[in-house]
């Protein structure tokens, strides 16, 4: 059978109504958070909000498509009318549950037999996979909103309209469209792939913020399954509450529960759940006392081995600091083998899925070593809590795991070769010290060093933000001039189109710009200074041209001495010399003269101000490019990259991108990545300052770049993002691949 008639059979393609013909009573209107009567209209409410979501889903991926260089206008509307079909069945008032849906949305490949279309549907799904990964928190957050939307607590990943399931059904129109060989669209879905990986959490963010505009509030995190696992380590927040915004406060997936089950289903497959109670359990484990006491006398004993283990470890060093600082070299993490624990029992499952997070750790290019040392010495607490404590696995605000969060990020920024006499590093490793014990103790609060890192991050940023302050200066004035100019080149361009007059064009574009543009610098657009100046220029412009009446006539003598007092003033301000005033005020004399009788100016084309070839035509909202260059003064260096000055302030970046106070790590032309708080943004430009103290200046960066970089990829908020769950994503990914 063809690839044609196997995939779109007329009697199995998209059994529900499309969400066009769907009338707004066959959706369930929009939960009511405040408990009030159901209002009038809300089911409609609800089908206009679907259909804008369902239309920005559908045409954003479109352009996606678009822009990969994949799509002819035939791949792009079978493409783009396949996603909007399953999008319409998958929002269907009546859901299918999850086998049906799976069964229905893929009927047409039910079929499939042969072994090019066997490929292509396990390449499908792989890509379907990975383009949920990509979403990660993004993705989640946006079905948290269709949840609610639809009122559907229990959706499933697979169930969401904008998820991966429907963008699969899209790339297979794709390929039954293409008259490609089974290579050639195997070629054609990896580009497409690695083109919307990139691309997927700015769609999911846009999304969000669509629903989020119409009221539609997020589903709570609670009510839905906690095995729902994202796997990306850009968009991860770290919900650790410490200052700069590093809390969500969302309950994330959790990638750590995840890891645990996806080991023990390797370690420990086809053994029943029940035969595997959580460790550390207090109640009966089996039912057999004597079982049970045999069990609690194991777990005892292991408890002891790995405290003989960390004393052993304690007495390597001679100071406290050195003990919590400088571990042997490299960091080893500790396996089940080192204990000969037999593998599949719960300890070693429990003991192999903690080795994997602190080898991640370990592993990790940006945390000082000194820091790593210090979570080194944390790993045989840790893991003890772990055997005692199965929540902290489940719990992905489990203190222990917050502990650990806080500490990286409060060494957010250092060098990797940062020593331990560093007195950031003394600060974790005090912590570490004091924190040891209780770590260990499954009831044991660790609020009070949690708090103390709180206090750490708090002061270190601060003090990063004030020593920041000379370069933030320097970029306030040098935006200041750009500004003047600009607006001063807007002025100009504007009074060389009502003039008439050479000499008086020539007057304005040599002297008076300089004129305006001062007083643009001096007090800004709106000061007297301005205002007054560009009544001169345009008493200036009026007094040259021909008067006809009387009334005019005598209004040009009375202001005559008046004009010459104020042109003269405003000469003196930037400092021109008497005799070139003179010059000019004898020229002047003669246009007036000529103007009462009547007589029109020479003419001649505006002179072109400079750079006027470069620019909108007059009266636009210009914008003019200034290239990157190294600003410096006292002492104070910053970068300061090209920038667009606008005349009238720029939207501002959502605050879910960046904010002042938080840490980001983004690229620089031809340099590697670098890691900079974010100290200040300009009100009027948006400008960004970014600065380290490891940095020889400050980095001043235009919104859009930064903007550009995070959605690329290349850019990251990395002071939300919490190192255990991404050690622990990133360790799924490495069983993923074996």
């Amino acid at each position: 059978m063809g690839l044609g008639s196997a995939l779109y059979p007329p009697h199995t393609l998209h059994q529900s109504r499309p969400l066009t013909r769907l009338v707004s009573t066959d959706l369930k209107p929009l939960p009511d958070h405040r408990h009030s009567p159901q209002r009038p209209g809300e089911g409609a409410a609800s089908f206009g909000i679907l259909c804008a979501s369902r239309d920005l889903f559908q045409r954003r991926l479109e352009e996606l498509l678009r822009q990969s260089g994949t799509g002819t206008p035939a791949l792009l509307e079978a493409f783009s009318r396949e996603v909007g079909a399953a999008h319409d069945q998958l929002a269907s008032a009546n859901p299918l549950d999850e086998f049906d849906a799976a069964a229905s949305l893929t009927a047409s490949r039910m079929t499939l037999v042969g072994d090019d279309d066997l490929e292509l549907d396990i390449r499908i799904r792989d890509i379907g996979s990975h383009l949920r990964a990509a979403g990660g928190h993004d993705l989640w957050r946006c079905q948290l909103r269709y949840m609610a939307l639809l009122q559907l607590p229990e959706m499933k990943e697979t169930g969401n309209p904008v998820g991966s399931e429907a963008i699969c059904q899209g790339l297979w129109a794709l390929c039954f469209q293409s008259n490609c060989d089974l290579e050639q669209k195997l070629a054609l879905l990896d580009h497409i792939e690695e083109h919307f990986r990139r691309q997927l959490p700015a769609l999911y963010r846009e999304l969000d913020e669509l629903l989020a505009d119409h009221g539609v509030e997020r589903m709570p995190a609670q009510s839905t399954p906690d095995t729902v696992a994202t796997r990306s380590d850009a968009n991860r927040w770290s919900g650790s509450g410490s200052g700069s915004g590093s809390g969500s406060g969302e309950t994330m997936a959790n990638p750590l529960s995840t890891l645990q089950q996806t080991m023990r289903l390797r370690l420990d497959a086809g053994q029943p759940a029940c035969a595997r109670p959580a460790t550390g359990d207090t109640g009966p484990r089996s039912g057999n006392a004597t079982l049970d006491a045999a069990a609690m006398m194991m777990l005892k004993h292991l408890l002891h081995r790995l405290t003989t283990l960390e004393d052993r470890a304690a007495s390597a060093g001679t100071t406290v600091v050195a003990a919590a600082s400088r571990p042997p070299m490299p960091l080893h993490a500790l396996k089940s083998m080192d204990l000969d624990l037999p593998l599949g029992k719960p300890e070693a499952i429990t003991i192999d899925t903690m080795a994997l997070i602190f080898e991640s750790i370990f592993d990790d290019a940006d945390l000082p070593d000194a820091v790593k040392a210090s979570i080194w010495r944390l790993q045989i607490p840790l893991l003890k809590r772990a055997i005692v404590d199965p929540s902290l696995f489940a719990d992905s605000q489990h203190p222990a795991r917050l502990l650990i969060n806080r500490m990286a990020r409060a060494a957010i920024g250092l060098p990797r070769g940062t020593r331990w006499e560093h007195p950031i590093c003394e600060r974790i490793a005090a912590v570490t010290t004091a924190a040891r014990g209780p770590l260990e103790e499954r009831n044991a609060a660790l609020d009070p060093f949690l708090a103390e890192l709180d206090v750490l991050i708090a002061e270190r940023d601060e003090a990063i933000r004030l020593a920041a302050d000379g370069h933030v200066l320097l970029v306030v004035e040098h935006e200041k001039k750009l500004f003047a100019e600009q607006r001063a080149g807007e002025w100009l361009r504007a009074s060389l189109a009502r003039t008439g007059s050479r000499e008086i064009a020539s007057f304005l574009e040599k002297y008076w710009l300089r004129v305006m543009r001062a007083a643009a610098l001096a007090a800004g657009t709106d000061g007297t200074r301005w205002q007054q100046n560009g009544a001169t220029a345009q008493e200036l412009i009026w007094s040259v041209q021909p008067k006809h009446t009387a009334d005019e006539r005598k209004r040009l003598a009375s202001m005559a001495s008046s004009l010459v007092s104020r042109i003269g003033a405003g000469l003196d301000e930037i400092g021109i010399a008497s005799s070139d005033k003179g010059d000019f005020l004898n020229i002047l004399f003669e246009l007036q003269t000529g103007a009462l009788r009547a007589q029109a100016p020479v003419t001649a084309s505006p002179p072109v101000a400079p750079g006027e070839s470069q620019r909108d035509s007059p009266g636009a909202d210009l914008v003019e490019n200034r290239g990157a260059k190294i600003l410096t003064d006292n002492g104070s260096q910053v970068q300061y990259l090209g920038l667009a000055v606008k005349a009238s302030p720029p939207t501002r970046p959502s605050a879910a991108v960046w904010q002042v106070g938080d840490w980001l790590r983004f690229c620089l032309p031809d340099k590697k990545p670098q890691c900079g708080l974010c100290c200040w943004q300009s009100p009027s430009s948006a400008t960004v300052v970014l600065f380290n103290p490891d940095w020889d200046g400050a980095v001043a960066m235009p919104p859009a770049v930064l903007a550009q970089q995070i959605t690329d990829g290349r850019a990251q908020v990395i002071s939300r993002i919490a190192i255990f769950d991404t050690a622990a994503e990133r360790a799924l990914g490495l069983l993923d691949q074996h």
